[in-house]
């Protein structure tokens, strides 16, 4: 009896320690979101096309400035220009348009499962957040030309950019293969809570150069991780495993290369771009590294200000936009 009592008490401190040890493990469960979506891209493709003029002023009143930011993103103008309902017939009559529509919905027929992953993401968010409010949700199609439309308490997602990694229609698009990598539906809930970070705390420095940027980019893994925990972070991120024991194994040579040719405070957007964008790979650091390799960087200089200064909140974390004041506390040296 004393030997189950013993095991009992250890198994209760490690799982006590475990829990300080991981800030990210916080209990939501009497946290409570009612997170809706909208399926606009349902609306516009079931809709008379013969009609449209009788739908666009109900549109305009219910989706108000997503209409507007979705018209510009396929290419339709102005709402108000006597041609756009011509247009938007065009767009929604257009062969391509509707394969991609239907393709669409034979891999996203219902959205209960990215509904109850973006109420638990949601969840966290109002737990760090708790005065900020939570978005509304739409979907959309946008011929493979934008993944979100972000703005004041809306959260739109171009649900044609998860159709999967071995999409057909992507190809044929001459989408490149290093995009497509993250253009499966799992990916979806976490460039949601990446993108709305993003929106409620956008980047903001006097000087805008690699480390703001690297650091910057950085908050918003941190942030991400945070609202999805239970995600790996090769879903949450968008590196593959290979990818991150690359980065794990080459930090320490990545940042010297960093420091030893004078890179951190350029402020050359050319130069930004290549370390912190999409691509191929990151062309300093060699043909194995991953793309973004810079931003992997950041996120482990803002782990490191976290763990050094626990009494940092995440929103104080957010909310900083001194980034040599985090480089500097977090006394980052890999």
């Amino acid at each position: 009896m004393k030997t189950i009592r013993y095991l009992l008490a250890m198994w209760m401190l490690i799982s006590v320690l475990s829990c300080r040890k991981d800030p990210f493990r916080v209990n939501v469960s009497d946290i409570k979101t009612a997170v809706s979506i909208s399926r606009f891209e349902k609306e516009l493709f079931s809709a008379d096309p013969s009609a449209l003029e009788e739908f666009i002023p109900l549109w305009k009143k219910e989706y108000g400035v997503f209409f507007v930011h979705f018209s510009y993103i396929v290419k339709l103008g102005d709402m108000d220009d006597p041609a756009y309902p011509e247009r938007l017939r065009q767009f929604v009559t257009d062969h391509s348009s509707y394969r991609i529509y239907t393709r669409t919905l034979q891999v996203f027929p219902g959205l209960d499962t990215i509904r109850a992953e973006l109420n638990e993401g949601f969840r966290h968010y109002r737990y760090y957040f708790p005065d900020k409010p939570i978005p509304r949700v739409i979907t959309y199609i946008s011929g493979f030309n934008q993944s979100a439309i972000t703005d004041d308490s809306l959260l739109a997602v171009g649900l044609d950019k998860y159709l999967g990694r071995n999409e057909g229609l992507y190809r044929q698009a001459g989408i490149y293969n290093y995009l497509i990598e993250n253009m499966y539906p799992e990916r979806l809930v976490s460039d949601c809570m990446s993108f709305w970070g993003e929106t409620e705390f956008p980047f903001q420095d006097s000087v805008n150069n690699l480390i703001a940027n690297m650091i910057y980019r950085g908050k918003l893994l941190y942030f991400t991780h945070a609202m999805l925990p239970d995600r790996p972070d090769t879903v949450n991120w968008g590196y593959s495993r290979n990818d991150l024991e690359f980065l794990d194994a080459s930090e320490n040579v990545m940042w010297a290369y960093l420091v030893e040719h004078k890179l951190l405070f350029v402020t050359d957007r050319l130069t930004i771009d290549k370390f912190i964008l999409e691509g191929p790979f990151t062309r300093d650091f060699g043909r194995n590294s991953p793309d973004r390799a810079a931003i992997w960087i950041g996120y482990r200089i803002v782990q490191s200000y976290m763990q050094r200064n626990p009494e940092i909140t995440l929103l104080q974390l957010m909310q900083e936009n001194d980034f040599m004041k985090i480089l500097n506390g977090s006394a980052y040296n890999p």
